[in-house]
């Protein structure tokens, strides 16, 4: 697809629209890249194989030093088929400042052939505008507020997903692409030591989680808002967990979850939390 790109970000552009095919190439990619079992019978497709369609992209700011993934809203409507063809469009909805970081906010809308609204996402990408060579500076996980504050939820665990990320991993998962999750010279002209584990492939990790426990009733009416608090690097490995906790406060007819990624140090990379309707 052509991808047009907006050269001074704002809030409120088009950023246009394109098809998306849940096809074979997709599906594979997800699960050797996580290393999971494909399913014999490919009709459900993944509910994260949809971050295939975020149009975030189409608006970044030129200086692209030290990107990284901040936030994502996700909401889940319609179960994705595999093999079917879907209808992204995006927007830009805000630009806002985060501590020392510039974010863009834009959300993506994926409709299927019928033009039911399947999922939409809300991704928040950050930007380090004042620098633009030499190393990022990252904060100390020991220092963030999420680190000091952070406890481990309560409620009905769910069976874990560990991992060994590797860079082979990270190949299969990025479908082969040079970029700053694949490839350390190209992670190292934006700042960073090493290839940075993308926040795709862990917040996959987390969906993958839900998928399992819930199935179509997480692909049909899951909410969650996923925050990225530490990097993963490559051969780390780690833990993915969640629990089933009591009724919505605001919907007693859902039930709210929260799930995380732990590092085996100890360090917290992704915290979640959301609902879903069983």
């Amino acid at each position: 697809m052509a991808i047009a790109k907006f050269a001074e970000p704002k809030p409120g552009v088009d950023l246009g629209s394109a098809q998306i095919v849940i096809d074979e190439r997709a599906l594979d990619d997800y699960y050797q890249g996580l290393e999971l079992n494909s399913p014999q019978d490919r009709v459900s497709a993944p509910s994260m194989v949809a971050a295939n369609a975020d149009m975030s992209t189409r608006m970044y700011f030129e200086n692209a030093f030290g990107n990284l993934w901040l936030r994502q809203e996700w909401d889940f409507r319609k179960p994705l088929a595999a093999g079917a063809t879907y209808e992204a469009s995006g927007r830009s909805v805000d630009i806002y400042q985060r501590r020392d970081r510039s974010v863009i906010l834009t959300e993506t809308v994926l409709k299927d052939e019928a033009g039911d609204v399947a999922v939409v996402q809300r991704h928040h990408q950050s930007f380090v505008l004042d620098q633009s060579e030499g190393q990022v500076t990252l904060r100390d996980p020991s220092k963030k507020e999420g680190a000091r504050t952070y406890s481990l939820p309560e409620g009905e665990p769910f069976d874990s997903i560990v991992r060994t990320i590797t860079l082979e991993m990270c190949g299969s998962f990025f479908h082969g692409d040079r970029n700053y999750h694949t490839d350390k010279q190209a992670s190292e002209e934006l700042g960073f030591t090493d290839v940075v584990v993308g926040g795709k492939m862990t917040m996959s990790l987390l969906g993958e989680l839900l998928d399992q426990r819930f199935r179509d009733a997480w692909k049909s009416s899951g909410k969650l808002l996923v925050k990225f608090t530490n990097i993963v690097w490559p051969n780390e490995t780690v833990t993915v967990k969640g629990v089933l906790q009591g009724p919505n406060e605001d919907d007693p007819a859902r039930r709210d979850i929260a799930c995380w990624v732990e590092k085996d140090n100890g360090v917290i990379a992704v915290v979640a939390e959301g609902s879903l309707r069983l």
